[in-house]
């Protein structure tokens, strides 16, 4: 007697579990880290010279009401380690060393949010370029997408990393 309760105690134990919710159960949430957008640019002179430096007074980014001006990468990192927050953190507008010497780095732009914003790029020389960052439409589950696009100065344009020829300083 004391076996069939024991049997029947431990079979009721694997139906409960068995009919809890988790992470490989077909109707269980999928949850989605979107990554944060960051934007690279890279410019050089009619020489093909790089102008991208840690310094570059009279530079300035502006995106949702906020000017940013280059600083150098460990001010401005060490600047936004100032909060808490764990999801995209916004480092501004910082001269990032790279292979070739420098290149600006600007983000991070929260990659889960719909936004339809511009860019605008005012360079040292008193020329400007805008870039226009769409993202709409996030679908969460197991394969999740949005709408996301670029465009240059009115045109279409693939990716983050954008290249500018013919700027001066």
């Amino acid at each position: 007697m004391k076996r069939i309760r024991f049997i029947s105690l431990l079979a009721t134990f694997f139906i409960v579990i068995s009919s809890l919710p988790t992470s490989c159960n077909k109707n269980s949430p999928v949850e989605v880290d979107w990554a944060p957008v960051i934007i690279y640019i890279y410019a050089t002179d009619t020489n093909g010279n790089s102008i991208i430096s840690d310094n570059m007074p009279g530079m300035t980014l502006s995106f949702k009401g906020t000017t940013y001006t280059v600083k150098d990468w460990e001010t401005a990192v060490t600047e936004s380690l100032k909060t808490k927050a764990y999801y995209a953190r916004m480092i501004g507008l910082a001269a990032q060393p790279d292979n070739d010497g420098y290149r600006l780095f600007f983000g991070e732009i929260d990659g889960a949010a719909d936004m339809d914003e511009n860019i605008i790029l005012s360079w040292p020389d008193g020329s400007q370029d805008t870039i226009h960052y769409h993202c709409s439409d996030h679908r969460y589950g197991k394969e999740p997408s949005c709408n996301r696009s670029w465009t240059l100065n009115g045109k279409a344009h693939e990716g983050s990393t954008f290249t500018f020829t013919g700027k001066n300083i």
